[in-house]
């Protein structure tokens, strides 16, 4: 039996692209509409006394228009109460988790070149934590589908901080493949994907003040942790460092704890039993997240999306490893860290208000913002003086804070709040594959050419193809529109 008629079996269709916990009126309405619909389903009926009484009217058995589903959409939304304390959770969280990610080369880097690990090797290290942090995306959907947004959070959150834990504990480089990358890379992976998609269906109309505080989190991670990780390592070393460290990335539980749902879900643990039928959602969740590609709006977002994550997170890689080659020391390349992350702070907080405006352009934004780190990245490799340096990496922190900041309303922009789960999911999917490509021929780059020079000019190169791709999003817009007004006209 194929997996498509094992789920129909089962009445599970794609409830991956609206989580239980945030739209269950409208999960179950649309399950039943889809349902009944399927081949040699049953007609849809009332029960025996309501029919004979009263007949259903004709107009209220139709569904509801796209504008129509949008307006309830909208009063469904909170749009404040307790969806701000669930916006402080999420920044709390994503502080927290972005010590682990991006600030790996803080963390890791004095026990690397302690054991003489090659440039190849840290790649994989990172490069394997990026790809397991970006195919966590496909799960999410399902996970919340089966559980809480609470429920998937709060063990999400123990993982971070037991992947450094564990990490403190290395004697090798291939122990932190297991320790960091699998562990770390899983939990991180989910933590982050669900940040960034709670926001949208908590808020409507302040969307974009919502995201600002969401993204004050992403942003102070990698202020505060080059400045926390640095003194504690020359005061306690690398394990005493390490350690402490995940005592604190623990603090993601309190965040996760926020994660209200606006409707009880109730018999997650029920739901959660039956691991046949959560194996079942997740596959052909994948399958259906990749169908979206079939959109040039998802393919632009997904295919720029990726090369831009690719680039930025190897350049900030390299950096840290860059900066102590060339003379200076290891607090200055944590200075040089600090200041992107405090100028991707503030480009974070602008854009993501001024998105709330009509006359702010998301398409332009993100062009710009693309063009910005791809200069940047390549302004780095030709200077050799830290003061320019820092100067630099605060404009690539612009770029970078300006993509990132608005990443999530993009794709609910062009795509939809419906589809915001699923292009997630293909565009983390495909940042994975980059990461395990690209990351390692980047450290091959290195280890070849002994400049980290040469590994930055193929890395801005990337930056600058998803500049030029954003270009074409007005004639992918006009494609599809053009192809749903044909699909009309032919009904």
């Amino acid at each position: 039996m194929s997996i498509k008629a094992e789920l129909e079996n089962y009445g599970v269709v794609n409830l991956a692209y609206v989580p239980y916990p945030t739209d269950a009126v409208d999960n179950l309405e649309w399950t039943e509409e889809v349902f009944f619909n399927l081949p040699g389903r049953p007609e849809r009926t009332c029960n025996a006394q309501s029919s004979q009484q009263e007949p259903v009217k004709e107009e209220t058995s139709r569904p509801l228009r796209k504008e129509d589903r949008e307006e309830q959409r909208e009063g469904d939304v909170p749009d404040g109460g307790w969806s701000w304390v669930v916006a402080v959770g999420a920044a709390l969280i994503m502080m927290l988790i972005n010590v682990v990610g991006p600030c790996f080369s803080i963390i890791f880097s004095p026990f690397l070149l302690d054991i003489g690990a090659s440039s190849t090797t840290i790649g994989w290290i990172f490069n394997i934590f990026q790809f397991i942090f970006s195919f966590s995306g496909p799960l999410l959907g399902p996970l919340l589908a089966e559980f809480s947004w609470r429920s998937v959070a709060v063990p999400c959150a123990l993982l971070a901080a037991a992947s450094l834990v564990l990490s403190a504990f290395a004697d090798s480089a291939e122990f932190l493949i297991f320790s960091y990358s699998v562990v770390g890379g899983i939990s991180c992976g989910l933590l982050n994907n669900l940040c960034y998609v709670i926001i949208p269906h908590h808020f409507y109309k302040r969307r974009g003040i919502a995201n600002a505080i969401m993204v004050v989190g992403v942003s102070c991670g990698p202020i505060l942790g080059p400045l926390l990780v640095s003194f504690l390592q020359e005061n306690f070393g690398f394990k005493g460092a390490t350690l402490i460290t995940g005592a604190v990335v623990f603090n993601a539980c309190i965040g996760a704890a926020l994660f209200r749902p606006l409707q009880e879900n109730r018999g997650d643990s029920e739901k959660g039993k039956n691991l046949y039928r959560l194996i079942l959602r997740v596959t052909w969740s994948t399958v259906t997240d990749i169908s979206v590609l079939k959109s040039p709006r998802a393919a632009i977002i997904a295919v720029s999306g990726a090369l831009t994550l690719s680039s930025w997170l190897n350049f900030l890689t390299l950096v840290p490893f860059a900066v102590q080659t060339a003379g200076y020391s290891f607090q200055e390349a944590a200075w040089c860290v600090t200041a992107s992350a405090v100028c991707n702070l503030i480009a974070s907080l602008g854009i993501s208000v001024l998105s709330d405006y009509p006359f702010f352009n998301l398409r332009i934004s993100c062009m710009v913002c693309t063009a910005t780190i791809a200069a940047s990245t390549l302004a780095f490799s030709l200077i050799d003086d830290i003061v320019l340096l820092i100067f630099v990496m605060g404009a690539w922190g612009f770029g970078v804070g300006g993509y990132m900041g608005t990443y999530n309303l993009v794709i609910v922009k062009y795509m939809g709040i419906d589809k915001l789960i699923p292009t997630c999911g293909v565009t983390l999917m495909l940042v994975g594959l980059c990461f395990i490509t690209s990351g390692p021929t980047i450290g091959l780059i290195r280890d070849m050419s002994q400049s980290y020079a040469v590994s930055m000019y193929v890395l801005s190169g990337m930056a600058f193809v998803c500049s030029v791709l954003w270009s074409f999003m007005p004639a992918a817009v006009r494609y599809d529109q053009r192809r749903d007004n044909e699909r009309n006209a032919g009904e």
